[in-house]
């Protein structure tokens, strides 16, 4: 009974030996030691997008690819169409699961460049996310999308940066990295994943997420809450700048003609 006990004992230590010696390179793979900075950013009345850098360390060897993702929201956009030799709304395209904001850049820029449907990053990953509804028939889908993505990319939401990330010299067997990218001025208040993903011989073998809190103060929250809020007094308040700079323009103008 003693030594079928001890030999129990053995065989049970075996895999748990196995296990603890494992620990260490599933640890040091996922230590990526993410920090965004600022991780808070404030839009007031003078708001001209803000710097944001993200650092990170990664396995000697590894690349990396880091995406921003805003919170998942609907859009609708209006469909052109040649009516009568005019060109006129035909009717509506709706885009369901579209991020608000989605930037990517990488170590390798050429694992964006050559991003498949299969990669879980870039633009092809957002087509199979993204869907749509509507006036829009099967075969013109990826043409639209092509569109919208354009679309985002003209007013900055969307970018995939040719400027790769950056890479330190090795310290303790890890690198340390550095992405920076500009939050561009019509960034909406919201909370954004910043995400690293770690890649070796193909896959991903770490991911970490942080996140970057966007929020509203002074006078463009004033007038956000009263929208929301307090929708009778904002109406008049809009009337009454409308009326006054229409005053003051008027005033301006008629002045300059008197001379």
């Amino acid at each position: 009974m003693g030594a079928r006990s001890y030999f129990g004992q053995r065989l049970v230590a075996v895999p748990g030996l196995l296990l603890i010696l494992s620990l260490p390179s599933l640890v040091w793979g996922a230590s990526l030691d993410l920090k965004v900075f600022p991780s808070q950013v404030e839009i007031g009345a003078f708001f001209r997008g803000q710097r944001v850098t993200v650092t990170a360390l990664i396995p000697q060897g590894a690349e990396a690819v880091m995406e921003v993702v805003g919170q998942s929201r609907d859009e609708q956009l209006m469909r052109k169409g040649r009516r009568g030799g005019l060109w006129l709304n035909v009717g509506e395209i709706d885009f369901h699961g579209a991020p608000s904001l989605y930037m990517a850049m990488s170590t390798d820029p050429k694992l964006l460049e050559a991003a498949a449907a299969a990669e879980p990053w870039g633009y092809p990953a957002l087509k199979t996310q993204v869907t749509m509804s509507g006036q829009v028939q099967d075969p013109e889908r990826d043409e639209f999308f092509e569109q919208f993505l354009k679309m985002k990319e003209s007013e900055g939401l969307y970018t995939i940066f040719q400027e790769p990330i950056k890479k330190s010299p090795v310290a303790g067997g890890l690198v340390p990295v550095k992405g920076e990218f500009q939050l561009p001025t019509n960034v909406r208040p919201g909370s954004y994943e910043v995400c690293l993903s770690v890649i070796q011989e193909g896959r991903i073998t770490a991911k970490n997420c942080g996140e970057l809190q966007v929020t509203m103060v002074g006078f463009p929250a004033m007038i956000a809450t009263l929208a929301y809020q307090h929708g009778a007094i904002y109406g008049i308040l809009a009337v009454v700048i409308a009326i006054v700079t229409g005053f003051a323009i008027g005033f301006i103008f008629k002045g300059g003609g008197g001379h």
